[in-house]
């Protein structure tokens, strides 16, 4: 109850904490895993390639929940995650190169990394908020990029390499699992595939705890919560810890599958790409983002060979921020619940933006 009284009411803390399980939410995800799991035999047997392209959708799907769920839940906009999605990414290379392709090793190592490197990023930028936050967390990820730009453990070391520099680790062995090769794309997949499942689940469950109506909490009003007790800069740095986790996950499932880990990983360009997908796809509802990371995945690809394709990427957000504020998952949601008055808001949203283009 005491959680619950962080909101205004008992129906504010349900619609805000259970988003994820509303009813277009819940039917597109049953829907979406389901019709995945049968496309992935399908897309093999028709064209091999969709295969890459569909496993690369997953692992930035999984790096956009573990945004969501810091910035959609707890209101901290991150600029840094490529800093815990590129540490993760080498710690599997380094493993796999150099002790065990086991998944049951590497996996549960680039999480651990992922989580102390956040943990460290978060504790020390927690106490700075909003805008200055997202500036902390940026400065610390590039910090990151230039210790593995430069070989800096190499040089510290004495070794003759750590993380190859900017030429980073290439032909990075394939995971196995119980003597089974895990090269085989399909195979591939299905792991992937499963431990995206398994993340949002455990997220879910995870948002929709007293601790994750903490974090909604915070976000909401944060000196509020700081007054009723809670200890606002400790729930700050678990979330990010944990999202920094997720994120190391995604890391490790991204660098065996690509055979390369480069100081690209950890570039600032992949967390404002991040930041982007999230808001595209609607932030706190973790099946939007998800949606949002798929498809600028799957526009930079298909583009790709088009001259200034960036400028067609940036007209269809330009164009989800007027007509749909709250993202696609938020158009969604307003279509299923209300139609008529989602057409109706859609007309008057190009009334405002006409008028105001016209002034």
């Amino acid at each position: 109850m005491r959680v619950l009284r962080l909101f205004r009411n008992d129906d504010d803390a349900a619609r805000t904490g259970n988003q994820i399980l509303s009813g277009p939410g819940r039917t597109l995800l049953v829907v979406g895993i389901l019709g995945l799991a049968v496309a992935g035999p399908v897309v093999q047997s028709i064209q091999p390639f969709w295969i890459n392209l569909l496993i690369r959708m997953l692992a930035f799907a999984l790096l956009a929940l573990s945004l969501d769920f810091v910035f959609g839940y707890a209101g901290l906009l991150s600029f840094g995650h490529a800093a815990m999605y590129g540490a993760g990414g080498y710690t599997a290379a380094l493993l796999v190169s150099r002790v065990t392709p086991n998944v049951l090793v590497v996996l549960p190592a680039s999480v651990l990394v992922g989580v102390i490197v956040a943990a460290l990023i978060g504790w020390l930028s927690v106490r700075a908020k909003g805008i200055y936050f997202a500036m902390l967390t940026l400065a610390f990820a590039q910090m990151l990029y230039v210790v593995a730009f430069t070989d800096l453990p190499a040089t510290i070391a004495g070794v003759e390499t750590v993380t190859g520099g900017d030429n980073g680790l290439y032909g990075i062995a394939a995971y196995e699992l119980a003597g089974i090769e895990l090269g085989d794309r399909l195979r591939y997949y299905f792991l992937t595939l499963g431990l995206v499942a398994l993340s949002l689940a455990g997220l879910v469950r995870l948002a929709n705890s007293p601790f994750g109506r903490v974090l909604q909490g915070i976000r909401e009003n944060e000196d509020r919560i700081e007054f009723v007790g809670y200890d606002v800069q400790r729930y700050k740095v678990i979330a990010f810890a944990i999202s920094g986790g997720f994120a190391g996950l995604a890391g490790g499932l991204y660098v065996p599958f690509q055979s390369v880990a480069n100081p690209g990983l950890l570039h600032w360009t992949v967390s404002g790409q991040l930041v982007v997908m999230v808001l595209l796809g609607g932030m706190g509802t973790f099946w939007g983002p998800m949606v949002g990371a798929g498809l600028v995945i799957f526009l930079e690809d298909r583009l790709g060979g088009v001259a200034s394709w960036e400028v067609i990427l940036g007209t269809l957000f330009v164009t989800v921020v007027i007509f749909a504020p709250r993202g696609i998952a938020g158009a969604l949601v307003s279509v299923w619940n209300d139609p008529r008055a989602a057409l109706e808001r859609s007309k008057e949203a190009l009334r405002d933006y006409t008028r105001e283009v016209r002034n």
